[in-house]
C-alpha cells in the first residue's frame, strides 16, 4: 500500500501537477523566464529535506541556495534590462 500510495503520488501530483503549474506559468511569462525558475526547484527540494526527512543542513547549502536565488533575480532583471536597451536603439 506504502508503495502504491508513492506510485500515486510521484505520477499524478508530481508529474502532472508540475505540468500543469509549467504550462500555466508559460502563458503568463517568457520561456526564458520559466526555465530560469526551474532552478529554484533545487531550492525547495532542499528546504523539503531538512523540514521533512530531517536531513543535515549546512553552510554550503545556505551559500549555494543564495547563489540559486541571486541567479533567478539576476538573469531576470538583465532580461528586462536588455529588452529595453533594444527598444531603445529602435
Amino acid at each position: 500500500m506504502k508503495f502504491l500510495l508513492a506510485i500515486l503520488y510521484l505520477g499524478i501530483l508530481s508529474s502532472l501537477g508540475t505540468s500543469y503549474l509549467s504550462n500555466y506559468a508559460l502563458s503568463k511569462i517568457a520561456a526564458a523566464q520559466m526555465s530560469v525558475f526551474s532552478n529554484v526547484a533545487t531550492l525547495i527540494t532542499i528546504i523539503a529535506g531538512v523540514l521533512f526527512l530531517n536531513e543535515a543542513f549546512h553552510f554550503y547549502h545556505l551559500i549555494g541556495g543564495i547563489m540559486m536565488i541571486i541567479g533567478v533575480i539576476g538573469t531576470n532583471f538583465a532580461g528586462k534590462k536588455s529588452k529595453k536597451d533594444s527598444k531603445e536603439d529602435l
